[in-house]
């Protein structure tokens, strides 16, 4: 071996090694390894007509994320095909060009997917969960639309730019560029997220949800209400942002009289836990990790089609990310999944009410026909929280370790 590759080698050996030390760094939680989760039986926690109706209503949705996903990419493939012609048809640059044969396919890999989301709309209005009516959701689709054909357009601007630029290196420059625009949306995203949102309430469950706050050493991090029930019956949470526009929305379906002030305040704890663990900051360092290696396999695919920097190409290079993110689905959901364990077991350190908390994930079932225990080839591909009964069982060890 001359010493030119065995420079290259030892070089792609000590990045690896990094990435795996990184990723190991990422995945630790503060969540007791020696924690025994008793076993939870659904059966014996749930109705029969619970559990035959979360059964029922998660397997049509997640039969049509299968469908959806196989239409998305059969329509990428077509597309992939049609390539040069979209690109002969435009007599622009070769970025605009490229440009232009993205646009055409994001419309058409777009349109592909509608009568997908119309079926989940329509099957979650047959179960009640869904308010929306049908033209108010198809007006709710364009400015989504709207938001994906820019976003392509400015990201395939500068990858084909860089491609044009660097040639075969151009994904050194575009993964840490991205993700630097990546951490600066998640920046400033929050604040337009928190337009047409309010404070709580002055109550005493508002007052408990800042001393929550204080108690997980995240105090002054704003909570805001999302009015959502005139869309949907479903109850959710989210904790988003970074530095000081990190935030708590709360939907306000929590707040119709379902939940109790103590199962709110165990939802509340749990996004705290999100920022007072970092998870967005991880979730940054994770696309980073995951961009780099994703770019240079862009590279490698399309090299054989004559590199990105050819506008016909575009395509293709959509697919091959498509088919990645594929790929790493699994990882994504195992690595989420750890941080909203870590989350609910924060959430039960600072509530100290694993009581509360059981019965929030119960209701989870109940009302937003949660499937208590998934089939195993959804908890990989499509499950990104732990299971209900995960969930209860974290709640039952906690209990069981304060006595």
């Amino acid at each position: 071996m001359t010493a030119t590759r065995f420079a290259k080698a030892s070089t792609l050996v000590a990045l690896a090694v990094g990435w795996l030390v990184a990723a190991w760094l990422l995945t630790r939680t503060t969540v007791p390894g020696d924690l025994h989760a008793p076993h939870v039986d659904a059966g014996a926690i749930f109705p029969a007509g619970v559990l035959h109706r979360t059964a029922h209503y998660d397997g049509f949705l997640r039969w049509l994320w299968v469908a959806a996903t196989l239409a998305t990419l059969g329509a990428l493939v077509l597309f992939v095909y049609l390539g040069p012609r979209i690109a002969r048809a435009w007599e622009l640059g070769r970025v605009a060009t490229g440009v232009m044969v993205g646009a055409v396919t994001t419309l058409g890999v777009w349109a592909v997917s509608l009568p997908f989301g119309a079926l989940q709309l329509w099957w979650g209005r047959r179960y009640g969960l869904e308010r929306q009516g049908y033209v108010a959701w198809a007006l709710a689709q364009w400015p989504a639309l709207l938001g994906q054909v820019v976003g392509l357009t400015i990201a395939l601007t500068v990858l084909l730019l860089l491609a044009g630029r660097f040639g075969r290196r151009w994904w050194l420059v575009a993964a840490p560029l991205f993700a630097a625009v990546g951490a600066v949306l998640v920046l400033v995203l929050p604040w337009a997220e928190t337009l047409g949102t309010r404070p709580p309430h002055d109550t005493p469950v508002a007052a408990r949800i800042r001393q929550l706050a204080r108690d997980e050493g995240v105090g002054g991090t704003p909570v805001r209400i999302e009015d959502v029930h005139g869309e949907t019956t479903a109850a959710n949470a989210m904790a988003t942002g970074i530095g000081p526009s990190a935030r708590v929305f709360i939907w306000d379906t929590f707040l119709d009289g379902r939940y109790s002030n103590r199962e709110i305040e165990v939802v509340a704890a749990h996004e705290f836990g999100h920022i007072a663990h970092h998870h967005i900051w991880k979730g940054l360092a994770w696309s980073l990790l995951l961009t780099v290696p994703g770019f240079w396999l862009v590279e490698q695919a399309t090299r054989r089609r004559g590199g990105l920097e050819r506008p016909e190409v575009v395509p293709f290079a959509l697919l091959v990310l498509a088919v990645i993110g594929l790929a790493i689905t699994p990882l994504g959901n195992v690595v989420s999944r750890r941080y909203e364990s870590e989350a609910d077991w924060s959430a039960l350190r600072t509530t100290h009410d694993p009581a509360a908390a059981a019965s929030v994930f119960r209701k989870f079932a109940r009302y937003d026909l949660v499937q208590p225990n998934p089939p195993l080839w959804s908890y990989i591909w499509i499950d990104d929280h732990p299971t209900v009964v995960q969930r209860i069982a974290m709640a039952r060890a906690y209990a069981a370790r304060r006595h």
